[in-house]
């Protein structure tokens, strides 16, 4: 199988794919194996050793699947816990994974800290390996409630954690150290070098270097974070191949200084390898990084030529036997796919640029191309200036950061922290340089926003883009490279284009716990809009209780949700009244998505957060349109009509913000429909009163269904057949209200709840549609 290990991998992956995903990919696989026996590019002996290959990871899979499932009953309420890893501490909630060693069960635990000194008492003494006996209780992970949503309980499962420990009391009276083994000691010293590095480094310059020695981003500021990533240089701040390499050839040279034989310096790295693997934190990329030098050095030290293509190829089968459920892991899939990128092209592509800074352009450009299809799953955007990024950031880091962090550790270590003034100039360089990531991550559309590729869409950039490097490898001119270069632009734009030209149009529900957050997105591309954007209630709290990135509906949610359905631009963003549960996410709105207008009720007085909403999308250069009653336009066979407020044309005072709700009427998808927004009993009367003759089909329940809205007198007015309730699991409120329910009963409506079944939707293609729901 020498120089065909690449095969191999395609069938473990096809193994793996078929147990988990559908069995229908085993015709893939069998069609794979007969043409590289017809082309012969594999005997029948290697034939033969690839379906064993797929039979057994398809047996490794099932296996896998069959065992992965929880001992607990779900109504323990004692536990002796024992922590995996050191705790993270963020305002008043710590959150560690821990063993429960009497059920060899992982779980994650949340425990919500009660007072400033409590806070500094466990971030002082809680460590690693630490044993508690603990109370508590045990809840189910949260599911995705909207489209495309992460799924935190999928992602726990994937890692065999099934359950999350709400702990009541964390008395470090009641923890000790009481086991101790190789592993738990390595863990100790990441953490000692986590806390060392927080201690002694800059602001800046600590995160970056514990991101970077130890492979733990979550000390980097959130800003930070958001930049990188969207000019497409997020995979600097994490361990790679490139790290794994520095380090192990600087203590190889250091041992080799030392007088110790090159034969003696491999043993020893194939003995530490695995041991800075655990160090770092064990993440994918460092996987595969380490155990990929593992084989080259075995290889080595065994006499054995290897192929870099064959290294990859079986740390990937080895990789996927041992974890199956890694398939499932973005940095893994990220991790696989560029590094073999790099690895196929080199030998030809690569070769031909001698220019060091054309050679990074053009490593740069692989890496793109081979991450659009992952990047589009997860993300759903990729960057247009990521080549431009890793141009100007790639050589510093890895000729100057990386380097120079190391050194300033090991040194600062040695001298006993006498690296102050080395620490101070390097911090200057680290704020730079995050200073440009923010200013090239606000450059406006600064990347392509597409969604999550369908399942045909993923197979054409599949077939395109691997096509697009054969291309690339053979092309002896500029004419044949530039044909080529047109396949992934194809590729790309048949994904627009199937956005902007789909027939079925779709209303959803957007699920943004107690607060509002509907989509209409008309057929073909004809209009974006969006009601309301939902938002979480702010309190006043004390300075220690603050959380780094609080959870924050607009940037969280919804604009995710737009972004997984292609959405870059909203035609009309209606802000139904000043409540901060309809308005608090339109800021992220209003930043990440290009709005052409944001439309605000006429019928009351301007709160304080809608008049800085103004600010900032004037700043955006979006229109601020005032609506009233009468207002109305028709776009193909869909008509709006904004029914309330009134203005002042009839003289109405409205005493609330409720009542001076945005009220708007569609014919859309066959059925008509009305968003009341919080419209309140009086709003309701005004609305009856005025359009004494109207019904409607769909009706959205003012108020999340409070028990002041959606009156007898009002349903029997409107006379709807379904009505759809946005609210939150479990809110302080009581929505929806008993009385609310009990009327839409007497009234024979079928009712639909984001709080019971997550996000809601209406995809209609004409006049005909369906409803559907996230959850079952």
């Amino acid at each position: 199988m020498k120089g065909r290990w690449i095969y191999a991998a395609a069938a473990s992956l096809l193994g793996n794919l078929t147990s988990f995903f559908h069995p229908a990919i085993a015709i893939v696989f069998f069609l794979l194996a007969f043409f590289l026996l017809k082309r012969n590019i594999l005997s029948s002996k290697n034939a033969a050793i690839l379906i064993m290959i797929y039979l057994a990871l398809i047996m490794r899979s099932e296996f896998a699947s069959e065992h992965n499932r929880t001992s607990l009953s779900g109504n323990e309420s004692e536990f002796e816990i024992t922590m995996k890893e050191s705790a993270k501490i963020d305002g008043d909630l710590l959150t560690v994974f821990i063993d429960l060693a009497e059920k060899k069960e992982k779980l994650t635990a949340r425990y919500k800290i009660k007072s400033e000194t409590e806070k500094k008492a466990l971030t002082d003494h809680l460590g690693t390996g630490m044993t508690c006996r603990v109370n508590g209780t045990l809840q189910t992970p949260s599911t995705s409630t909207n489209p495309n949503s992460f799924s935190y309980q999928e992602y726990l499962n994937h890692n065999s954690i099934f359950w999350i420990l709400e702990i009541e009391q964390l008395h470090l009276s009641d923890c000790s150290y009481r086991k101790s083994s190789l592993v738990l000691t390595i863990l100790k010293i990441r953490e000692m070098g986590i806390n060392y590095l927080l201690d002694h480094f800059p602001e800046q310059t600590a995160p970056l270097a514990i991101a970077l020695v130890f492979g733990e981003r979550d000390f980097i500021d959130q800003t930070t974070i958001a930049s990188y990533q969207k000019i497409g240089i997020i995979h600097l701040l994490a361990i790679s191949g490139l790290h794994v390499g520095m380090l192990a050839g600087m203590f190889f040279l250091a041992g080799i200084r030392a007088g110790i034989t090159r034969e003696k310096m491999t043993s020893i790295l194939l003995l530490v390898l695995p041991l800075y693997a655990i160090l770092t934190g064990a993440a994918p990329s460092v996987l595969r990084a380490v155990f990929m030098m593992l084989v080259v050095l075995l290889a080595k030290k065994l006499k054995a030529p290897i192929q870099l293509a064959d290294v990859i190829s079986i740390v990937f089968i080895g990789y996927l036997f041992i974890s199956p459920y890694i398939i499932y892991n973005a940095g893994f899939q990220l991790s696989f796919a560029v590094a073999l990128s790099l690895i196929l092209s080199a030998p030809i592509i690569l070769k031909r640029f001698s220019e060091s800074y054309a050679a990074i352009l053009a490593v740069s450009f692989v890496c793109q191309m081979a991450a659009i299809p992952i990047l589009l799953w997860h993300f759903y955007e990729v960057s247009i200036i990521s080549i431009i990024a890793n141009l100007i950031f790639v050589p510093l880091y890895s000729s100057i950061i990386l380097p120079v962090v190391l050194i300033l550790f090991i040194f600062d270590l040695l001298t006993g922290g006498k690296a102050d003034l080395l620490l101070n100039v390097f911090e200057k360089l680290i704020s730079f340089l995050n200073w440009i990531a923010e200013l090239l991550s606000a450059i406006p559309n600064s990347a392509i926003v597409l969604g999550r590729p369908s399942l045909i869409m993923l197979i054409v950039y599949l077939l395109l883009i691997p096509a697009f490097f054969a291309g690339w490898e053979r092309s002896k001119n500029k004419k044949v490279l530039i044909k080529s270069g047109v396949l992934p632009i194809l590729a790309i734009l048949i994904q627009h284009f199937s956005n902007v030209f789909n027939p079925a149009g779709e209303i959803t529900f957007i699920d943004v716990g107690q607060g509002d957050s509907i989509l209409i997105k008309l057929p073909y591309g004809k209009g974006n809009y969006l009601i309301d954007a939902g938002g979480t209630l702010m309190f006043d709290t004390e300075d220690w209780r603050m959380r780094s990135d609080p959870y924050e509906t607009g940037k969280d949610t919804v604009v995710p949700f737009l972004k997984s359905k292609g959405i870059s631009k909203i035609d009309k963003f209606f802000l139904t009244h000043g409540d901060m549960d309809h308005i608090g996410g339109a800021s992220a709105v209003i930043r990440e998505m290009r709005v052409k207008s944001v439309v605000i009720s006429q019928g009351a007085e301007i709160s304080e957060d809608e008049k800085d909403l103004i600010v900032h999308a004037k700043l955006k250069k979006a229109n601020i349109a005032f609506t009233k009653a009468g207002d109305n336009w028709s776009i193909g066979d869909s008509a709006f009509q904004v029914l309330s407020p009134f203005g002042n044309r009839m003289g109405d005072v409205y005493t609330g913000k409720n009542d001076g709700s945005i009220v708007l009427f569609a014919k859309v998808g066959g059925l008509n429909w009305l968003f009341t927004g919080d419209l309140e009993e009086t709003g309701e009367s005004q609305l009856i009163k005025s359009y004494p003759n109207f019904k409607i089909d769909v009706l959205k329940i003012a108020h999340h269904g409070s028990k002041t809205s959606t009156t007898d007198s009002f349903l029997a007015a409107v006379n709807p057949r379904i009505a759809v309730i946005s609210a939150g699991r479990n809110n302080r409120y009581g929505h929806p209200h008993n009385d609310v329910m009990g009327r839409l009963k007497k009234f024979n409506v079928h009712v639909l709840r984001t709080d019971k079944q997550g996000a809601v939707t209406y995809v209609f293609k004409g006049n005909s549609g369906t409803f559907s729901v996230q959850l079952p």
